[in-house]
């Protein structure tokens, strides 16, 4: 093509009126969008459902060592090891009392220190059963350790 040509495009409806191809560009570029928009949602969502399943384990996984610790520093005022059982999982089971879920409490005594050591499993219709992405599990392991006090 010469140069200082300029191409013409006949539209079909309007005989005789000619417009430059470079009009026509403008309209072509819309599809172009649909497209890129196309490619980029998929990575958008799944980059938002990770920040969302993720956000959620660290926030459980959080409330967990927070719930153990509690339990551990409550224990410590039991009179003997069946009471501190007990009060270490009313304190864990109040630090708990926000979340949804299953959990349970074992209680390890030495001479020395007491170790509390929670589970937790997530509800079904948590976040964390999602199946769209790659999730961590959705049972939640923490203990804490606390020294008993020298007589």
């Amino acid at each position: 093509m010469l140069m200082g040509m300029t191409a013409f495009h006949r539209y079909p409806g309007h005989p005789g009126q000619r417009v430059p191809t470079e009009l026509t560009l403008v309209h072509e570029e819309r599809g172009a969008a649909i497209v890129e928009m196309a490619l980029v949602l998929p990575l958008l969502l799944a980059l938002l459902m990770g920040v969302l399943v993720y956000g959620q384990y660290f926030m459980l996984a959080h409330s967990v060592q927070q719930a153990a610790n509690d339990g551990a520093r409550a224990a410590i005022i039991g009179l003997d090891a069946a009471d501190r059982r007990a009060v270490a999982a009313r304190a864990v089971a109040r630090s708990l009392q926000t979340v949804s879920g299953a959990h349970s409490v074992a209680v390890s005594e030495t001479s020395e220190a007491i170790t509390v050591a929670v589970t937790f499993t997530a509800p079904p219709d948590s976040f964390l059963r999602s199946a769209l992405i790659p999730s961590p599990t959705n049972v939640i392991r923490s203990r804490a350790t606390f020294e008993l006090p020298v007589d």
